[in-house]
């Protein structure tokens, strides 16, 4: 019924947005597109917000964009909330730099935390299931955590085609903390009450217990990472893209002055490619990632990202990494992953004047840690309950770009493994890649 129900409301925005542009011209700054963020969550409550686009086509970059901002603001009933800034001008101060620039401030009252190490860390979906005989808690595998992060990038040519330099800088300030059960409480009853989070019943809680989780990084912290490296890039648009490579490989530094969580160096690469089959309504598409620490060592709190040029994700799992495992489920020192999909425009039209799209896809997402975080501790105190091996997802999507720009996304994916859940279905902005 939600999927139906998220069409639906593409749908009749779609048609709003073009016929109130019928007779605009794609030039210069023009509202690219909204979504109300509307949803429900036993945990966090009801959801509410609204998230969206302007973009800057100039005189003749259309269907490219010359800058864009992209805002989202949204709560729940249970003081979860995104509120999200982001430029992108490709032609900053008028010359060929690029600068990007992304600040968020994100609370969580469920967030997830499964433990480290992929399967590694056993999942038992009974412990967190108040109709299961095997229940100890809905909280016991989650953490509450409000997060400030900052990223800003700037990128240039070099004298080789299509290989552009790349420098950055991110911060990040964490507090982390066990479920607030009082607030999570408020309107529930019987079965649905959440017992007060303690080293018996909350798995944070027991790493902390057990020294898995230190004193000094239990509560959260700061770190600023910066960043160097290189992109190749020789995409047909970036749009849509039919044809060409999207490479990209940095390294991080996070030095211990610029935070009370930093002392670690670590390298992200990864390769995107495109393969169109039939002109531009059929395209073959894969992306592969690579992420390692180097050297030094790395707070829990800032195992679960996933990083590209432009911005930073939740992962490995869920909505933007591996579609339908549960969201962080693959977290340790080194991991990598890929995505493959199949991409088919099977309407591609015209509206009041406004280029409008359909495309179905096809993916298989997998992915998994190559290096465990805190091994020797965890074997020590019990929690190396498995072997880890590839976790695997497929799924269906479907999409609606209006001017190509805007894109709404509906993805479903299924698990291959319940160990990583069951599946995931995700309404989101913009293709994947």
């Amino acid at each position: 019924m939600k999927f139906f129900l998220a069409i639906a409301l593409v749908v009749i925005i779609e048609i709003t947005l073009c016929n109130a542009q019928e007779n605009a011209s794609k030039q210069g700054w023009k509202f690219g597109g909204a979504l109300p963020a509307i949803a429900y969550n036993s945990d966090e409550g009801f959801k509410y917000g609204a998230l969206g686009y302007v973009y800057d086509y100039g005189k003749d970059y259309y269907p490219q964009y010359k800058k864009s901002i992209y805002v989202e603001w949204s709560r729940t009933t249970k003081g979860s909330g995104i509120n999200n800034l982001i430029y992108d001008d490709k032609k900053f101060l008028n010359t060929n730099l690029r600068l990007t620039a992304d600040i968020n401030y994100l609370t969580e009252k469920m967030l997830d935390f499964y433990g480290f190490n992929g399967y590694e860390a056993n999942f038992d979906a009974d412990i967190s299931d108040p109709d299961s005989p095997l229940y100890i808690s809905r909280a016991y595998y989650r953490i509450e955590r409000k997060l400030w992060r900052v990223l800003t990038c700037l990128r240039g040519k070099t004298k080789v085609e299509n290989l552009n330099w790349y420098v950055g800088l991110i911060y990040m300030h964490h507090r982390i903390a066990a479920p607030d059960s009082e607030k999570l409480n408020k309107g529930k009853s019987g079965k649905d009450i959440i017992p007060t989070p303690t080293e018996q019943n909350n798995l944070y809680l027991k790493y902390i217990k057990d020294g898995i989780i230190t004193d000094n990084e239990k509560n959260g912290g700061s770190v600023t990472q910066i960043l160097a490296g290189l992109i190749y890039d020789t995409r047909d648009n970036e749009a849509f893209p039919t044809h060409g490579i999207w490479a990209e490989s940095f390294f991080s530094g996070s030095p211990k002055f610029l935070g009370n969580g930093g002392g670690y160096t670590a390298i992200n690469s990864t390769l995107h490619q495109y393969f169109g089959i039939c002109e531009r309504t059929l395209v073959f598409t894969y992306r592969a990632s690579f992420f390692s620490k180097l050297s030094g060592e790395m707070p829990f709190y800032m195992l679960p990202f996933f990083y590209n040029s432009q911005c930073v994700y939740n992962g490995l799992g869920g909505n933007r990494t591996l579609r339908g495992t549960l969201r962080n489920r693959v977290v340790g020192l080194s991991n990598a992953f890929l995505n493959a999909e199949l991409r088919w425009k099977f309407i591609e039209t015209k509206i009041g004047g406004q280029d409008l799209y359909f495309a179905f896809s096809g993916f298989f997402d997998s992915g998994r840690v190559l290096k465990s975080f805190r091994y020797s501790q965890l074997l020590q105190a019990g929690y190396v309950n498995g072997q880890e091996k590839w976790h695997s997802n497929a799924g269906i999507g479907l999409h609606v770009a209006y001017n190509n720009n805007f894109v709404i996304t509906i993805d479903y994916g299924r698990c291959f493994d319940k160990q990583d859940g069951q599946s995931g279905l995700y309404v989101s902005v913009g293709w994947l890649w």
